[in-house]
């Protein structure tokens, strides 16, 4: 009787929206790790040769100045880039707060369901007890 009342199908939906939605969750944080961990990487790269480059400086001559600014447009090419992937690592952490209220949101329907469920499931069984003591009577 209970599996095809159209709440506990409803109730059924949300969960397993909320599985799938928590499962893309799980994606989306595995993939800003990996970006993290680039970023962090191109920063150590950067500033290592950013110390180089002043290291270097000292002894400059026309070749090396050619290869440095060749480099110094490198840089900012890659600083652009790496700008660029900082901005759609928050953009994703933005979707992942927005995807966590959305979990809290189901979850705050699922306990709420599960809390009608329990009490009309009380109310019915208490109705039945009530019954059968007025019919024994």
């Amino acid at each position: 009787m209970a599996a095809h009342n159209p709440d506990v199908t409803l109730i059924v939906q949300q969960l397993e929206r909320m599985s799938t939605k928590i499962d893309e969750i799980s994606k989306e944080v595995q993939l800003t790790n990996i970006e993290i961990a680039k970023l962090n990487g191109m920063k150590h790269a950067l500033s290592d040769f950013k110390t180089w480059k002043e290291n270097v400086e000292s002894a400059v001559n026309a070749e090396d100045l050619r290869e440095m600014k060749s480099a110094v447009a490198n840089i900012k090419k890659h600083n652009e880039e790496i700008e660029q992937l900082e901005k759609e690592v928050s953009l994703l952490y933005r979707e992942k707060e927005k995807y966590r209220e959305e979990i809290a949101n189901l979850n705050t329907f699922k306990t709420k369901a599960i809390t009608i469920g329990t009490i009309l499931a009380f109310t019915f069984s208490a109705a039945l007890t009530v019954l059968g003591w007025f019919f024994s009577s």
